[in-house]
């Protein structure tokens, strides 16, 4: 007896959320196997101590809010997905092909 496969959609469901993060940096890494993608907040100094020592080092340190590893494989889908979502914010027109990442 053959088993029929059907495919799976995948739906975000706003009840099983978490917290939602604040970013306004990322750092990304990239390997053969991933990329990873490290979220992190910036925040200018809160003193003139961290403002002087800011400019001694040459250093602002941010905190990491979230790290978030993105298999190779659905990295072309991701990148295409967020271009076409850039590309309804200031209003041109989409064209890619392939898989979809919503």
């Amino acid at each position: 007896m053959a088993h029929d496969e059907k495919p799976v959609k995948i739906v975000a469901d706003p009840t099983l959320s978490s917290p939602r993060i604040y970013s306004n940096y990322v750092q990304v890494n990239a390997s053969p196997v991933d990329c990873t993608l490290t979220f992190c907040e910036v925040i200018g100094p809160q003193s003139e101590q961290e403002a002087l020592r800011m400019q001694e080092t040459g250093v602002l340190p941010a905190p990491v809010k979230a790290v978030i590893a993105v298999p190779a494989q659905i990295l072309d889908g991701l990148i295409q997905a967020l271009q076409a979502q850039r590309d309804k914010h200031v209003g041109r027109p989409q064209s890619f092909s392939g898989s979809t990442v919503q």
